[in-house]
């Protein structure tokens, strides 16, 4: 027989599931009223999804806050063998999470409500809202859109710095005096870009896509060998790699002055990223509300009440849930 403890237990499991399924970019309108059916079954079940969503409510703030202390404390570099002499802060914050039970707060984080733990251990990083600059002493200046995340490796004979770019997008500016090119590692890619020459990458899902602004970016991916000069664009992943004339350099660069530039752009692929800069979840569960064409140009301060914007525009039902989660239908 189960006693109330295993109950709970499974309720708080239950409960999770939920949250995990509401976040995943796969919920639907059924998904929504299941799970309010289920919140509805009795007040152990509402009690129980309350608490749950306490918790991750306050996850996500220490979460971001151990990741902002990670980011205030670089460690020096010196070399491969010294890293390998004194394990870096990468290691021990890694094995101190494995170790403990909260673990799983930070390891994969549904709908990136905070930081995961690839984020929280890169070299920099920055939290969903924010943006960063990044100088490093070699003549190049690296400026982080919302949830990106990057590690510098050395080499053993001091050559220069190769940036590995985890997730996220970044432009790179590199100083006409720098002497060495500038190699970054993404998504199975080698870059490589000479002095003077100021590229954007842009690593959200499945695809690459590299925009050079100036100068040229080659792209090392496989077999393959391409170039891009100012005003193309190479985008790669899991359909090839291919060269083109890049649509539009303003809306490539609108982040950088904090707006997001829509041009006949599917409402789905708006809240999409919409949802990279803004804390929560939005989730559109009606396709053709998903399918309505959007020309619109907003401020990164415009996104804190974006779902009441939508309703009003679009004549969606908003439905607001749990830890930040937002429906659209």
């Amino acid at each position: 027989m189960n006693t109330p403890h295993d109950d709970r237990a499974a309720l708080q499991a239950q409960a999770q599931d939920w949250l995990v399924r509401l976040t995943s970019g796969r919920a639907t309108t059924v998904d929504a009223q299941d799970f309010k059916r289920w919140c509805a079954q009795s007040p152990l079940h509402a009690q129980v999804m309350a608490e749950m969503t306490r918790v991750w409510d306050v996850a996500r703030p220490a979460a971001e806050a151990v990741a902002q202390r990670m980011r205030v404390a670089q460690p020096p570099r010196a070399s491969v063998i010294a890293r390998a002499r004194h394990p870096n802060r990468r290691y021990i914050l890694g094995a101190a999470l494995a170790a403990g039970a909260a673990a799983f707060v930070v390891v994969r984080p549904p709908g990136r409500l905070w930081p995961a733990l690839s984020d929280m251990t890169a070299d920099y990083s920055t939290g969903t809202g924010e943006q960063r600059q990044v100088v490093l002493n070699d003549a190049v200046v690296v400026e982080m859109n919302t949830q990106t995340s990057f590690n510098l490796s050395h080499g053993a004979d001091g050559d220069a710095a190769t940036l590995d770019l985890l997730s996220g997008e970044a432009q790179v500016l590199l100083d006409a005096s720098r002497a060495a090119p500038f190699t970054m590692t993404v998504g199975g890619g080698r870059l490589v870009a000479a002095a003077a020459s100021r590229f954007n990458v842009r690593a959200t899902g499945p695809e690459v896509c590299v925009t050079c602004m100036a100068g040229s970016v080659e792209l090392n991916y496989g077999t393959r060998v391409l170039v891009a000069r100012e005003a193309e664009q190479i985008s790669y992943g899991r359909h090839g790699a291919e060269v083109a004339r890049a649509p539009d350099l303003s809306t490539v660069n609108a982040w950088r002055e904090r707006v997001l530039v829509f041009n006949d752009t599917p409402l789905a692929d708006v809240v999409d990223e919409i949802n990279r800069y803004r804390p929560g979840k939005l989730i559109v569960t009606n396709a053709e509300l998903g399918r309505r064409k959007v020309q619109a140009r907003l401020r990164l301060e415009q996104l804190a009440r974006i779902e009441s914007l939508i309703g009003a525009s679009y004549g969606a039902k908003v439905t607001t849930l749990p830890a930040g989660i937002v429906l659209l239908g």
